[in-house]
């Protein structure tokens, strides 16, 4: 990959995660001050992230169907810009979730044609590193987003925020006029074709796309949780988003040091250790009370990060090429899938159980999906049914001469 291909799709990776991660914990606060209750507003949080797996979705069909990601990327980007914008004049439940549907949509676009493109310029043995780099944008755009977005709404309100962060929003489609389309070919392997198998993901693809599932509801019900828990607690829009700048700053090496990791070491333990991240995570909001509390709760959680890189990898080496999209769009999908449920289940069992006992049980539901992954192969480049790609292609090595000489028979 390029530095020019590589440096465009951090751009924009970063640009789309700051404003994301500056809106995110802010969104339940907003929606109560336009009368929606705690269940309503895990409903409306829901209609969003359903929207950006659909983008996220869509990002994989157009990537496989057009074998373009500069041009939607760039269109999606400045469709967004103005929806961005209209959620600071909302002064409806409904009109904020019509204008988060459609920003969410083109948000989770952008978001699989950005790793689409990175897993087809990668080169072979350097993919985790790749996308560990990307996923720092994770980080550095909570870190910017949370610590821009809070005292901002604090000071001026959220007119003003989402303007500032609209004009921030502009620098992703100029990243996307950098894009190299060159390099991302995705013409079908004759020898998987031939076999019949190249339209599969296969089943190591599956479990990996359950367990995800599962980890990501888990994960918004930490989302969520949180909001509720400082809101309820009194805390301010800017100690909210400090949890989230905190957090981030302190894990920011952690998805490139595990893409790094997963290229020598294997993926599959690093994508259970960012399970149990999350419920460490979890487990510590349940008894956070003081501020340093969340902060510390928001850092392990951080943590559960590195498992989106690693992850992205492994799809990478499951999935045959010419599938490539649709597998990284479905996983990737996993995030804001889980966004839906975890959202929903999350306001209403806040309201039926109590905060402290939904965080309990939400964070019983990474531990199952680690022990999901049990039965992908344990090799260090997983793919589908456990053999490598790479390897199913490689020249057979001669026979012996001794061997060779056998005389045939008839």
């Amino acid at each position: 990959m390029s530095k020019r291909q590589l440096m465009a799709l951090i751009l924009c990776s970063l640009v789309g995660w700051t404003i994301g991660n500056g809106i995110a914990p802010l969104l339940p606060v907003q929606a109560a001050g336009l009368g929606a209750s705690q269940s309503m507003a895990g409903v409306c949080l829901s209609l969003a992230y359903l929207s950006t797996a659909a983008g996220v979705v869509g990002g994989g069909w157009i990537s496989d169907r057009f074998h373009r990601r500069k041009i939607p990327a760039l269109v999606s980007g400045l469709v967004s810009i103005p929806f961005l914008w209209l959620m600071g004049q909302a002064t409806t439940l409904w009109i904020l979730s019509a204008c988060l549907a459609v920003g969410f949509f083109c948000a989770g676009l952008s978001l699989a044609l950005i790793n689409i493109a990175a897993g087809l310029s990668a080169e072979d043995g350097k993919r985790g590193k790749v996308f560990g780099i990307l996923a720092l944008t994770t980080e550095l755009g909570a870190l910017f987003g949370c610590g821009l977005a809070g005292p901002i709404v604090n000071r001026w309100g959220y007119a003003s925020m989402y303007t500032i962060l609209s004009l921030v929003g502009i620098l992703a489609p100029l990243a996307a006029l950098l894009w190299e389309e060159r390099g991302m070919a995705t013409a079908p392997d004759l020898e998987i074709t031939k076999e019949g198998k190249g339209a599969g993901l296969g089943r190591s693809f599956h479990i990996l796309f359950i367990a995800s599932l599962g980890a990501a509801v888990a994960g918004f019900v930490f989302f969520l949780g949180r909001s509720f828990v400082m809101t309820d607690l009194g805390f301010d829009t800017a100690a909210l988003s400090s949890t989230g700048a905190i957090g981030g700053a302190i894990a920011l090496p952690v998805p490139l040091l595990a893409g790094w990791l997963s290229d020598r070491l294997g993926r599959k333990r690093l994508v259970v250790f960012s399970f149990l991240a999350t419920t460490a995570g979890l487990l510590a909001l349940s008894a956070s009370t003081a501020l340093w509390h969340f902060w510390f709760a928001s850092m392990l959680y951080t943590l559960s990060f590195a498992g989106g890189p690693v992850g992205s990898a492994m799809v990478n080496d499951m999935v045959p090429r010419e599938a490539l999209g649709r597998g990284l769009a479905l996983y990737n999908a996993t995030t804001w899938l889980g966004g839906i449920v975890g959202c929903m289940l999350t306001g209403y069992a806040v309201q039926s159980l109590g905060t402290t006992p939904a965080l309990i049980v939400g964070a019983f539901i990474p531990l199952l999906a680690a022990g999901l992954l049990a039965p992908i192969g344990r090799s260090k480049r997983l793919v589908v049914e456990g053999l490598s790609h790479k390897d199913t292609l490689q020249p057979v090595e001669p026979l012996p001469a001794r061997v060779r000489a056998v005389p045939a028979v008839g």
